[in-house]
């Protein structure tokens, strides 16, 4: 969906705080307390659609260092408050949809109120997925629960299920659609396949603790035919180009295009890419883009700390590609515009067609997507529980249209210089191997392709880890790191302010959520 972002960041700053649409100076009643009456439901919906793209767009960053998306440098151990902006969106969005709940009742506005109750579903399992544990059922009640107490993973799971069964109901009612529809362009039946498509995500996340009811639940879901299996439905956040008075291009293009890369590409994951296969992946030239053509392996003024070190795995992986290897954590020499950083998918930063020019000196324009849900990952979902599970559909034609899919999603980004042999060669490679696997190994390869197309998303591919242990071509931390982190900690910001007995001492990041049942030190 194309949408005019300066218009829609201006709308959320109005609604920053209260809700409030009158621009009015003179006001008769207090700005501080304003109230139902000088709200506006467009505009408070306009607030929790943006929550839902920081709390998604949050949890990914949180954890694609971790999970060799890029690089991690130094060790895995989070700050105390790493999860604070992520808890505190989800009760922000909570008192919102209280609102809504009153529009919906007095004034019909169910659309609103549906789509909300399933981003606000998908921010607390999120919660249960990193942190294990939330606050819901004394959640958003400061009269009656003035410090409220945590809830199991489980429980917010079912209260999760029953909240998207209450949104699909409201989003089939006949409520108007909201005036701003960032995701879907006020398509009510979208939200109905997202809402089904967090269900397929949910039974296959508790896959490991609950087998027969994930296979039950997933085998309805693709009886139903309503989940987001084409690219066409694709569930993203899509940037704008505007600098000025509002910045509203790709926080990865604004990172790495303006001053220099801010970061580091995974040494890994572009070695895997370029060199595991006898084609190399079409998306090479998308994802990644190389700002010089200088030969930095002789190391000239130390801009290659890693050179000569044993220790390293990769240090530099060949063609002018310079990332980091897993952890690395030595000191940052001026190579802001040396390094490789982050190409025209999905940032709309520079299409690598070999220039070799700093990125800062390229036409990019920064009006890229965050990919929140993708068709391809539907499929690769479906392709594990038919492996997995025996559920409904043969995993190797899932895996085959995910692969396809993920690879369409990359080329729609011009220039599509990906040719339909380049694709047909790739996937064909793949399938090969998956006919020849082990069913262990055929896990391996579902989960492996589904995390090459979450670059940039670290959520989903930090969860099948936790459950599978896979990709296994993931790179071991070149120091010693300390524990993988397992679950994050409480946020720092409720400990110290809720005296609830739940908050009287910090959990540990080795402790797993409900569905993790894998050994300790499963993976690293």
């Amino acid at each position: 969906m194309k949408l005019n972002i300066f218009r829609t960041f201006l709308l959320a700053l109005v609604i920053g705080v209260a809700s409030c649409e009158t621009l009015d100076l003179d006001l008769q009643e207090n700005p501080d307390s304003l109230n139902l009456e000088s709200a506006n439901v467009d505009l408070v919906f306009n607030t929790i659609q943006f929550n839902f793209l920081n709390q998604m767009r949050g949890s990914d960053n949180l954890t694609d260092q971790s999970i060799r998306l890029v690089n991690q440098f130094g060790t895995y151990t989070p700050g105390q408050g790493s999860m604070n902006g992520l808890w505190s969106t989800t009760y922000n969005t909570g008192t919102n949809i209280q609102a809504l709940e009153t529009f919906a009742e007095r004034d019909g506005y169910t659309f609103h109120l549906g789509a909300a109750q399933v981003i606000l579903a998908t921010m607390y399992v999120n919660l249960v997925d990193y942190i294990g544990t939330a606050v819901f059922s004394e959640a958003n009640s400061p009269n009656e629960f003035p410090n409220p107490g945590l809830d199991s993973g489980e429980e917010i799971y079912a209260a999760a299920f029953a909240m998207i069964d209450e949104g699909i109901a409201n989003l089939q009612g006949t409520g108007r659609a909201p005036l701003n529809d960032l995701y879907f362009g006020g398509d009510a039946s979208a939200w109905v396949k997202y809402a089904n498509t967090l269900k397929l995500r949910m039974y296959l996340q508790t896959r490991l603790v609950s087998p027969s009811e994930s296979t039950a639940g997933i085998n309805a879901l693709i009886a139903g035919g309503l989940l987001i299996d084409e690219i066409s439905e694709d569930l993203q956040f899509q940037y704008g180009t505007n600098t000025a008075p509002i910045e509203s291009r790709h926080p990865l293009y604004t990172g790495n295009y303006i001053n220099g890369a801010g970061g580091y590409m995974s040494n890994g994951l572009m070695s895997y890419m370029k060199d595991s296969m006898t084609v190399t992946d079409p998306r090479m030239t998308y994802y990644f883009y190389r700002q010089t053509d200088r030969d930095l392996s002789s190391n000239p003024s130390g801009l290659l700390p890693c050179a000569g070190d044993a220790s390293y795995d990769f240090c530099y992986i060949g063609d002018m590609y310079y990332g980091r290897d897993h952890a690395d954590n030595e000191g940052i020499p001026n190579d802001g515009n040396l390094r490789t950083t982050y190409g025209i998918y999905p940032a709309m930063g520079a299409y690598d067609e070999g220039a070799f020019i700093a990125a800062s000196q390229t036409s990019a324009q920064g009006n890229g997507i965050h990919p929140l849900h993708l068709s391809s990952w539907t499929q690769f979902m479906m392709a594990e529980s038919a492996l997995t599970l025996n559920t409904t559909g043969d995993a190797a034609v899932y895996l085959e249209e995910g692969m396809r899919q993920a690879l369409g999603k990359v080329r729609s980004f011009s220039p599509s210089n990906m040719t339909d042999a380049q694709i047909d060669d790739y996937v064909a490679e793949v399938l090969a191997e998956y006919v020849a696997a082990t069913d262990a190994e055929k896990l391996d390869i579902i989960i492996r392709e589904w995390y090459i197309s979450s670059f940039t998303s670290g959520m989903l591919p930090y969860n099948n880890y936790r459950r599978t242990g896979y990709p296994s071509f993931l790179q071991s931390p070149v120091i010693a790191a300390g524990a993988f982190v397992r679950s994050y900690f409480l946020p720092e910001s409720e400990l110290n302010s809720n005296s609830n007995e739940d908050f009287n001492s910090q959990k540990q990041v080795t402790d797993q959520v409900f569905w993790d049942t894998n050994p300790a030190g499963f993976i690293n």
